[in-house]
């Protein structure tokens, strides 16, 4: 991946993140940060490791494969939102 996918995939993290954040009630400050850095996490694996052979279809552009990058982007991202969430529940009776 050139730099400008990694530009590129940065940005979506970003995206992904912050939209998180104004979608859903969070309950921490940082919880965008958790968010983004699963997305970019996701979307770096999805596009170039290849995973389950879904690393080498769809469009390129700056050597990102955009559909391996989103699918693996959201789907960590929703993982770590739901992470977050479980971590954040009170143990006990409030």
């Amino acid at each position: 991946m050139a730099g400008e996918g990694d530009f590129i995939l940065i940005l979506f993290a970003l995206a992904v993140g912050l939209g998180a954040q104004a979608l859903i009630r969070s309950r921490f400050g940082f919880e965008w940060v958790v968010t983004a850095v699963a997305a970019w996490l996701g979307g770096l694996t999805g596009s170039e490791y290849h995973l389950a052979g879904f690393g080498g279809w769809g469009w390129d552009i700056a050597g990102l494969h955009v559909f391996p990058t989103v699918i693996g982007g959201l789907l960590l991202a929703a993982l770590a939102e739901m992470g977050l969430r479980a971590l954040a529940r009170p143990a006990g009776p409030a």
